[in-house]
Protein backbone atom coordinates (compact mmCIF):
# COMPACT_ATOMS: atom_id res chain seq x y z
CA UNK A 1 0.00 0.00 0.00
CA UNK A 2 1.29 3.56 -0.66
CA UNK A 3 2.23 5.21 2.48
CA UNK A 4 2.17 8.36 2.09
CA UNK A 5 -1.24 8.87 3.86
CA UNK A 6 0.06 7.79 7.39
CA UNK A 7 -2.12 9.88 10.07
CA UNK A 8 -0.26 12.70 10.92
CA UNK A 9 0.64 13.70 14.58
CA UNK A 10 -1.95 16.55 14.67
CA UNK A 11 -4.69 15.85 12.48
CA UNK A 12 -7.53 17.85 14.33
CA UNK A 13 -5.97 21.07 12.90
CA UNK A 14 -6.94 21.74 8.73
CA UNK A 15 -3.58 22.64 7.02
CA UNK A 16 -4.79 25.12 4.14
CA UNK A 17 -6.40 23.22 1.26
CA UNK A 18 -4.42 23.68 -1.59
CA UNK A 19 -5.35 22.74 -5.06
CA UNK A 20 -3.94 19.56 -6.58
CA UNK A 21 -2.07 21.03 -10.13
CA UNK A 22 -2.52 18.77 -13.15
CA UNK A 23 -1.09 18.83 -16.52
CA UNK A 24 -3.26 19.67 -19.62
CA UNK A 25 -3.27 15.87 -20.60
CA UNK A 26 -3.62 14.82 -16.85
CA UNK A 27 -6.74 17.29 -16.71
CA UNK A 28 -8.22 15.66 -19.08
CA UNK A 29 -7.67 12.32 -18.14
CA UNK A 30 -8.82 13.15 -15.12
CA UNK A 31 -12.43 14.84 -17.42
CA UNK A 32 -12.63 11.58 -19.15
CA UNK A 33 -12.81 9.24 -16.29
CA UNK A 34 -15.74 10.87 -14.84
CA UNK A 35 -17.33 9.59 -18.21
CA UNK A 36 -16.53 6.19 -16.78
CA UNK A 37 -17.98 6.87 -13.79
CA UNK A 38 -21.32 7.95 -15.01
CA UNK A 39 -21.26 5.41 -17.78
CA UNK A 40 -21.04 2.79 -15.21
CA UNK A 41 -23.35 4.17 -12.99
CA UNK A 42 -25.76 4.64 -15.55
CA UNK A 43 -25.80 1.13 -16.64
CA UNK A 44 -25.30 -0.46 -13.13
CA UNK A 45 -28.90 1.26 -12.63
CA UNK A 46 -30.30 -0.03 -15.95
CA UNK A 47 -29.68 -3.48 -14.94
CA UNK A 48 -30.31 -3.82 -11.85
CA UNK A 49 -34.08 -4.54 -10.55
CA UNK A 50 -36.07 -1.35 -9.72
CA UNK A 51 -35.26 0.72 -6.68
CA UNK A 52 -32.05 -1.27 -5.82
CA UNK A 53 -29.92 0.78 -3.43
CA UNK A 54 -26.37 1.03 -5.29
CA UNK A 55 -23.13 2.26 -4.06
CA UNK A 56 -19.85 1.13 -6.37
CA UNK A 57 -16.28 3.02 -6.67
CA UNK A 58 -16.10 3.42 -10.57
CA UNK A 59 -12.83 4.84 -9.43
CA UNK A 60 -11.21 2.09 -7.72
CA UNK A 61 -12.83 0.00 -10.73
CA UNK A 62 -11.14 1.66 -13.28
CA UNK A 63 -7.98 1.19 -11.50
CA UNK A 64 -7.80 -2.55 -11.27
CA UNK A 65 -8.66 -2.41 -15.12
CA UNK A 66 -6.07 0.01 -15.88
CA UNK A 67 -3.53 -1.92 -13.91
CA UNK A 68 -4.81 -4.53 -16.51
CA UNK A 69 -5.05 -2.45 -19.46
CA UNK A 70 -1.10 -1.53 -18.84
CA UNK A 71 -0.40 -5.29 -19.89
CA UNK A 72 -2.79 -5.75 -22.87
CA UNK A 73 -1.39 -4.86 -26.65
CA UNK A 74 -3.36 -4.70 -29.98
CA UNK A 75 -7.11 -4.44 -29.96
CA UNK A 76 -7.28 -5.83 -26.47
CA UNK A 77 -5.74 -2.57 -25.06
CA UNK A 78 -7.70 -0.63 -27.53
CA UNK A 79 -10.81 -1.77 -26.44
CA UNK A 80 -10.11 -1.52 -22.48
CA UNK A 81 -8.92 1.75 -22.91
CA UNK A 82 -11.80 2.88 -24.99
CA UNK A 83 -14.03 1.41 -22.26
CA UNK A 84 -12.36 3.09 -19.51
CA UNK A 85 -12.35 6.43 -21.58
CA UNK A 86 -8.81 6.34 -21.62
CA UNK A 87 -8.92 5.58 -25.79
CA UNK A 88 -7.13 9.20 -26.31
CA UNK A 89 -4.30 8.29 -24.50
CA UNK A 90 -1.60 6.37 -24.63
CA UNK A 91 -0.04 3.94 -21.95
CA UNK A 92 2.72 6.12 -20.84
CA UNK A 93 -0.05 8.67 -20.18
CA UNK A 94 -2.71 6.92 -18.18
CA UNK A 95 0.39 5.73 -16.19
CA UNK A 96 1.88 9.10 -15.38
CA UNK A 97 -1.88 10.10 -14.48
CA UNK A 98 -1.64 7.55 -11.91
CA UNK A 99 1.84 7.99 -10.67
CA UNK A 100 0.75 11.51 -9.94
CA UNK A 101 -3.00 11.15 -8.62
CA UNK A 102 -2.46 8.38 -6.08
CA UNK A 103 -0.16 10.41 -3.52
CA UNK A 104 -1.61 13.66 -4.01
CA UNK A 105 -5.12 12.42 -3.67
CA UNK A 106 -3.56 10.92 0.03
CA UNK A 107 -1.92 13.97 0.66
CA UNK A 108 -4.67 16.81 -0.27
CA UNK A 109 -5.92 16.96 3.14
CA UNK A 110 -4.28 15.88 6.38
CA UNK A 111 -7.72 15.23 8.59
CA UNK A 112 -8.85 13.20 6.22
CA UNK A 113 -7.97 9.83 5.76
CA UNK A 114 -7.68 8.83 1.72
CA UNK A 115 -5.86 5.33 1.07
CA UNK A 116 -5.16 3.58 -2.15
CA UNK A 117 -3.85 0.51 -2.47
CA UNK A 118 -3.11 -1.87 -5.38
CA UNK A 119 -1.89 -5.20 -5.76
CA UNK A 120 -0.70 -7.35 -8.56
CA UNK A 121 -0.47 -12.00 -7.49
CA UNK A 122 0.66 -14.31 -9.70
CA UNK A 123 1.25 -18.29 -9.94
CA UNK A 124 5.16 -18.45 -9.52
CA UNK A 125 5.28 -21.12 -12.34
CA UNK A 126 4.33 -18.15 -15.24
CA UNK A 127 6.96 -15.11 -15.87
CA UNK A 128 5.76 -11.88 -15.31
CA UNK A 129 7.23 -9.42 -17.89
CA UNK A 130 9.76 -7.02 -16.10
CA UNK A 131 8.82 -4.39 -17.73
CA UNK A 132 4.81 -5.08 -16.33
CA UNK A 133 6.58 -5.72 -13.11
CA UNK A 134 8.06 -2.05 -13.03
CA UNK A 135 5.41 -0.06 -14.34
CA UNK A 136 2.92 -1.38 -12.02
CA UNK A 137 5.31 -0.87 -9.26
CA UNK A 138 6.00 3.00 -10.56
CA UNK A 139 2.87 4.15 -11.92
CA UNK A 140 0.47 2.10 -9.06
CA UNK A 141 2.35 1.34 -6.09
CA UNK A 142 1.25 -1.97 -6.67
CA UNK A 143 2.71 -4.60 -4.60
CA UNK A 144 3.22 -8.07 -5.78
CA UNK A 145 3.13 -11.20 -4.77
CA UNK A 146 2.58 -14.68 -5.56
CA UNK A 147 -0.38 -16.53 -5.70
CA UNK A 148 -0.99 -19.25 -3.82
CA UNK A 149 -1.46 -22.99 -5.69
CA UNK A 150 -4.23 -23.99 -3.05
CA UNK A 151 -7.39 -21.85 -3.85
CA UNK A 152 -8.58 -21.58 -0.07
CA UNK A 153 -5.34 -20.30 0.60
CA UNK A 154 -5.28 -18.31 -2.24
CA UNK A 155 -8.69 -16.71 -0.98
CA UNK A 156 -7.86 -16.33 2.53
CA UNK A 157 -4.65 -14.07 1.90
CA UNK A 158 -6.56 -11.98 -0.77
CA UNK A 159 -9.11 -11.40 1.55
CA UNK A 160 -6.78 -10.71 4.49
CA UNK A 161 -5.05 -8.08 2.43
CA UNK A 162 -8.81 -6.43 1.22
CA UNK A 163 -9.40 -6.69 4.69
CA UNK A 164 -5.98 -4.88 5.91
CA UNK A 165 -6.32 -2.55 3.33
CA UNK A 166 -9.81 -0.89 3.93
CA UNK A 167 -9.17 -1.30 7.84
CA UNK A 168 -11.50 -4.05 8.33
CA UNK A 169 -14.72 -2.48 6.27
CA UNK A 170 -14.41 -5.37 4.15
CA UNK A 171 -13.19 -8.39 4.93
CA UNK A 172 -13.77 -10.47 1.59
CA UNK A 173 -13.93 -10.08 -1.80
CA UNK A 174 -13.73 -14.07 -3.13
CA UNK A 175 -14.98 -17.26 -1.84
CA UNK A 176 -11.95 -19.61 -2.98
CA UNK A 177 -9.79 -19.20 -6.18
CA UNK A 178 -9.76 -21.37 -8.89
CA UNK A 179 -6.96 -23.69 -9.72
CA UNK A 180 -6.54 -21.95 -13.19
CA UNK A 181 -6.58 -18.58 -12.22
CA UNK A 182 -2.87 -17.39 -12.92
CA UNK A 183 -3.01 -13.71 -12.40
CA UNK A 184 -5.06 -11.49 -9.90
CA UNK A 185 -5.22 -7.66 -9.76
CA UNK A 186 -6.76 -5.78 -6.65
CA UNK A 187 -7.37 -2.24 -6.10
CA UNK A 188 -8.45 -1.38 -2.38
CA UNK A 189 -9.48 2.40 -1.30
CA UNK A 190 -10.02 3.73 2.12
CA UNK A 191 -11.60 7.17 3.00
CA UNK A 192 -12.69 8.78 6.35
CA UNK A 193 -13.42 11.84 6.67
CA UNK A 194 -15.07 14.31 9.15
CA UNK A 195 -17.44 16.66 8.01
CA UNK A 196 -15.41 20.30 7.93
CA UNK A 197 -18.15 21.11 10.34
CA UNK A 198 -19.85 17.95 12.22
CA UNK A 199 -23.32 18.30 12.58
CA UNK A 200 -25.10 18.54 15.86
CA UNK A 201 -26.30 15.13 16.97
CA UNK A 202 -29.15 16.86 19.28
CA UNK A 203 -30.63 18.34 16.04
CA UNK A 204 -30.50 14.75 14.56
CA UNK A 205 -34.66 13.74 14.47
CA UNK A 206 -36.90 11.28 13.66
CA UNK A 207 -38.58 11.71 10.22
CA UNK A 208 -40.11 10.61 6.92
CA UNK A 209 -38.36 9.21 3.69
CA UNK A 210 -40.05 8.43 1.08
CA UNK A 211 -39.39 5.40 -1.02
CA UNK A 212 -38.80 5.17 -4.91
CA UNK A 213 -42.09 3.21 -4.74
CA UNK A 214 -44.18 5.79 -2.55
CA UNK A 215 -44.14 3.83 0.44
CA UNK A 216 -42.47 5.70 3.32
CA UNK A 217 -40.14 4.96 6.39
CA UNK A 218 -39.63 7.03 9.29
CA UNK A 219 -35.01 6.90 10.03
CA UNK A 220 -33.25 9.31 11.15
CA UNK A 221 -31.98 12.68 10.12
CA UNK A 222 -29.08 14.91 10.36
CA UNK A 223 -29.92 18.79 10.55
CA UNK A 224 -28.02 21.69 9.88
CA UNK A 225 -28.41 25.43 9.17
CA UNK A 226 -25.47 26.54 6.45
CA UNK A 227 -25.39 30.15 6.62
CA UNK A 228 -23.74 30.60 3.03
CA UNK A 229 -24.49 26.90 1.32
CA UNK A 230 -23.92 26.78 -2.63
CA UNK A 231 -26.98 25.21 -4.32
CA UNK A 232 -27.35 24.63 -7.63
CA UNK A 233 -30.41 24.03 -9.36
CA UNK A 234 -32.13 23.62 -12.76
CA UNK A 235 -35.13 21.78 -14.25
CA UNK A 236 -34.68 18.12 -12.80
CA UNK A 237 -32.79 18.27 -9.57
CA UNK A 238 -31.14 20.38 -7.01
CA UNK A 239 -27.36 19.68 -5.48
CA UNK A 240 -25.44 20.78 -2.69
CA UNK A 241 -22.15 19.91 -1.48
CA UNK A 242 -20.49 19.29 2.06
CA UNK A 243 -17.27 19.49 2.87
CA UNK A 244 -14.90 17.56 4.85
CA UNK A 245 -12.16 18.52 6.85
CA UNK A 246 -10.34 21.24 5.22
CA UNK A 247 -13.02 21.07 2.23
CA UNK A 248 -10.27 19.14 -0.33
CA UNK A 249 -12.67 16.49 -0.41
CA UNK A 250 -17.16 16.81 0.14
CA UNK A 251 -19.87 14.57 -0.44
CA UNK A 252 -22.33 15.79 -3.09
CA UNK A 253 -26.12 15.36 -2.74
CA UNK A 254 -28.42 15.81 -5.92
CA UNK A 255 -32.14 15.42 -5.06
CA UNK A 256 -34.35 15.04 -7.92
CA UNK A 257 -37.48 17.33 -8.29
CA UNK A 258 -40.44 16.03 -7.65
CA UNK A 259 -41.81 13.90 -10.18
CA UNK A 260 -38.39 13.06 -11.33
CA UNK A 261 -36.73 9.77 -10.84
CA UNK A 262 -33.22 9.13 -10.18
CA UNK A 263 -33.07 7.61 -13.16
CA UNK A 264 -34.15 10.77 -15.04
CA UNK A 265 -31.64 12.74 -13.29
CA UNK A 266 -28.87 10.24 -13.69
CA UNK A 267 -29.73 10.13 -17.79
CA UNK A 268 -29.00 13.52 -17.82
CA UNK A 269 -25.60 13.22 -16.16
CA UNK A 270 -22.23 13.92 -17.91
CA UNK A 271 -18.96 15.19 -17.35
CA UNK A 272 -20.00 18.94 -17.78
CA UNK A 273 -23.17 18.28 -15.67
CA UNK A 274 -20.81 17.23 -13.40
CA UNK A 275 -18.64 20.21 -13.26
CA UNK A 276 -22.04 22.84 -12.61
CA UNK A 277 -23.08 20.62 -10.00
CA UNK A 278 -19.92 21.12 -8.10
CA UNK A 279 -18.89 24.83 -8.28
CA UNK A 280 -22.26 26.61 -9.93
CA UNK A 281 -25.09 27.51 -8.16
CA UNK A 282 -26.23 30.52 -6.02
CA UNK A 283 -25.36 31.31 -2.54
CA UNK A 284 -28.32 30.82 0.42
CA UNK A 285 -28.64 30.74 3.84
CA UNK A 286 -30.03 27.03 3.11
CA UNK A 287 -31.46 24.46 6.16
CA UNK A 288 -29.54 21.03 5.28
CA UNK A 289 -31.66 17.64 6.03
CA UNK A 290 -30.45 14.27 5.15
CA UNK A 291 -31.12 10.78 6.58
CA UNK A 292 -27.87 9.10 8.33
CA UNK A 293 -27.35 5.56 6.84
CA UNK A 294 -24.94 2.87 6.02
CA UNK A 295 -24.77 1.03 2.82
CA UNK A 296 -23.19 -1.89 1.19
CA UNK A 297 -23.15 -3.12 -2.02
CA UNK A 298 -21.32 -6.12 -4.23
CA UNK A 299 -21.38 -6.90 -8.04
CA UNK A 300 -19.30 -9.62 -9.57
CA UNK A 301 -21.87 -10.69 -13.19
CA UNK A 302 -22.81 -7.34 -13.66
CA UNK A 303 -19.24 -5.68 -13.69
CA UNK A 304 -18.95 -8.19 -16.84
CA UNK A 305 -21.80 -7.43 -18.37
CA UNK A 306 -21.45 -3.90 -17.96
CA UNK A 307 -17.65 -3.75 -19.15
CA UNK A 308 -18.79 -6.22 -22.59
CA UNK A 309 -22.02 -3.60 -23.29
CA UNK A 310 -19.36 -0.54 -23.17
CA UNK A 311 -16.67 -2.11 -25.59
CA UNK A 312 -14.95 -4.62 -23.58
CA UNK A 313 -15.03 -7.64 -25.15
CA UNK A 314 -11.36 -9.28 -26.15
CA UNK A 315 -10.26 -9.01 -22.94
CA UNK A 316 -12.57 -11.79 -21.53
CA UNK A 317 -11.98 -14.17 -24.54
CA UNK A 318 -9.38 -16.45 -25.72
CA UNK A 319 -8.77 -13.57 -28.64
CA UNK A 320 -7.43 -11.60 -25.22
CA UNK A 321 -3.70 -10.22 -25.81
CA UNK A 322 -2.11 -9.77 -22.02
CA UNK A 323 1.64 -10.11 -24.16
CA UNK A 324 2.81 -7.03 -22.59
CA UNK A 325 2.25 -8.54 -18.73
CA UNK A 326 3.05 -12.52 -19.64
CA UNK A 327 4.20 -14.55 -22.72
CA UNK A 328 1.44 -17.20 -20.84
CA UNK A 329 -2.08 -16.49 -22.73
CA UNK A 330 -4.29 -14.48 -20.23
CA UNK A 331 -7.76 -13.09 -20.27
CA UNK A 332 -9.77 -11.73 -17.89
CA UNK A 333 -12.23 -14.87 -16.33
CA UNK A 334 -13.99 -12.28 -12.91
CA UNK A 335 -14.39 -8.80 -11.71
CA UNK A 336 -15.67 -8.26 -8.71
CA UNK A 337 -16.55 -5.20 -7.08
CA UNK A 338 -17.35 -4.29 -3.31
CA UNK A 339 -18.37 -0.96 -1.41
CA UNK A 340 -19.37 0.30 1.75
CA UNK A 341 -20.44 3.57 3.20
CA UNK A 342 -21.04 5.23 6.89
CA UNK A 343 -22.91 8.61 6.86
CA UNK A 344 -23.82 10.08 10.21
CA UNK A 345 -23.34 13.38 11.67
CA UNK A 346 -19.02 13.36 12.32
CA UNK A 347 -18.74 12.60 8.75
CA UNK A 348 -18.01 9.45 6.32
CA UNK A 349 -16.41 6.02 6.23
CA UNK A 350 -16.23 4.57 3.08
CA UNK A 351 -14.28 1.67 1.43
CA UNK A 352 -13.88 -0.29 -2.06
CA UNK A 353 -12.40 -3.01 -3.15
CA UNK A 354 -11.86 -4.14 -6.86
CA UNK A 355 -10.65 -7.66 -7.75
CA UNK A 356 -9.91 -8.61 -11.27
CA UNK A 357 -8.98 -12.61 -11.83
CA UNK A 358 -7.20 -14.05 -14.70
CA UNK A 359 -7.10 -17.27 -16.27
CA UNK A 360 -5.61 -19.17 -19.26
CA UNK A 361 -7.06 -18.67 -22.27
CA UNK A 362 -8.68 -22.29 -23.84
CA UNK A 363 -11.11 -20.91 -24.78
CA UNK A 364 -31.49 31.68 -10.05
CA UNK A 365 -33.08 32.77 -6.18
CA UNK A 366 -36.10 33.62 -4.87
CA UNK A 367 -36.05 33.51 -1.10
CA UNK A 368 -33.63 34.63 1.62
CA UNK A 369 -33.72 31.07 2.92
CA UNK A 370 -33.54 27.80 0.61
CA UNK A 371 -34.84 24.47 2.00
CA UNK A 372 -33.05 21.75 1.23
CA UNK A 373 -33.98 18.09 2.31
CA UNK A 374 -32.86 14.58 1.13
CA UNK A 375 -36.19 12.80 2.24
CA UNK A 376 -36.81 10.96 -0.98
CA UNK A 377 -34.64 8.95 -3.54
CA UNK A 378 -31.55 10.98 -4.17
CA UNK A 379 -28.12 10.58 -5.32
CA UNK A 380 -24.49 11.04 -4.04
CA UNK A 381 -20.73 11.29 -4.67
CA UNK A 382 -17.56 12.19 -2.71
CA UNK A 383 -14.78 13.80 -4.70
CA UNK A 384 -11.90 15.66 -4.88
CA UNK A 385 -12.60 19.63 -5.17
CA UNK A 386 -10.02 21.07 -7.26
CA UNK A 387 -9.82 17.92 -9.62
CA UNK A 388 -13.04 17.04 -9.74
CA UNK A 389 -12.16 13.38 -9.28
CA UNK A 390 -15.36 11.39 -8.18
CA UNK A 391 -14.23 8.57 -5.61
CA UNK A 392 -17.57 6.90 -4.88
CA UNK A 393 -20.97 7.31 -6.30
CA UNK A 394 -24.51 5.77 -4.83
CA UNK A 395 -28.03 6.09 -5.29
CA UNK A 396 -30.13 5.59 -1.68
CA UNK A 397 -33.74 4.88 -3.60
CA UNK A 398 -35.32 3.37 -0.12
CA UNK A 399 -34.43 3.41 3.48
Amino acid sequence: MFSCAEEPEDNNQPKQREDIVLTKVQQQISYNANAFTFDFLKAACNKEQAGKNIFVSPFSIQMALSMAAAGANGDTQTEMYNALAFNDFSRADVSGFYSFLIPALQNVDNTTTFEIANSFWSKKYIVVKDDYINNIKDSFFAEVRTLPDNGKQAAAEINGWCKDRTRGMIDKIVDEIDGDVMASLLNAIYFKGTWAKPFDKNLSKEDKFTNWNGSTKKTMFMNRTFSNARVYSDEYAEAMSIPYGNEAFSMTIVVPRSGVTVEKVLATLDRDHWVQYLYDGYTYETHFSMPKFEQEYAAEQLCIDILKDMGMKLAFTGAADFSAMSDTPLCIDEVRHKAKIKVDEEGTEAAAVTYVGMKLTSVAPSSDIFYFKADRPFLYFISERSTGAILFAGIKQSM
